[in-house]
């Protein structure tokens, strides 16, 4: 799977299909990994991201942590494995070519070059 993707999306859902518990898990384990910048608060790291998807929060993990990171990688595959989450396949290595980072708002994605209106 991780040959022909970017990105992987981590969803809030067990494989038994109950929401995972708390709501915040995303934003809690971005946070593991994050650093605190003075003035703007929590910084989630580049190579992952929370979101809300089909209304449960999941996170988005680009798989160049697997290289440039290898520790970060295996904690969140560990929490994957031990809490049972459905993965899924992100963006391809084409989509995700020159884009840069996506901001997150709210849980929220916005692709750059798009106006929220």
């Amino acid at each position: 799977m991780l040959s022909d993707v970017a990105e992987f999306v981590v969803q809030g859902i067990t494989v038994d299909g109950d929401t995972f518990q708390p709501p915040d898990w995303a934003e809690r384990l971005c946070g593991s990994l994050s650093g605190v910048e003075v003035g703007r608060g929590k910084v989630f790291p580049a190579y992952v991201r929370p979101i809300t998807s089909g209304g449960n929060a999941s996170l988005v993990v680009q798989v160049s942590l697997q290289r440039d990171n290898p520790d970060a990688f295996d904690l969140i595959k560990r929490f994957i494995a031990e809490n049972r989450l459905v993965v899924r396949s992100g963006r391809g290595s084409r989509d995700a070519e020159h884009t840069g980072p996506l901001t997150v708002f709210a849980g929220e994605r916005r692709l750059p070059g798009h106006d929220s209106q």
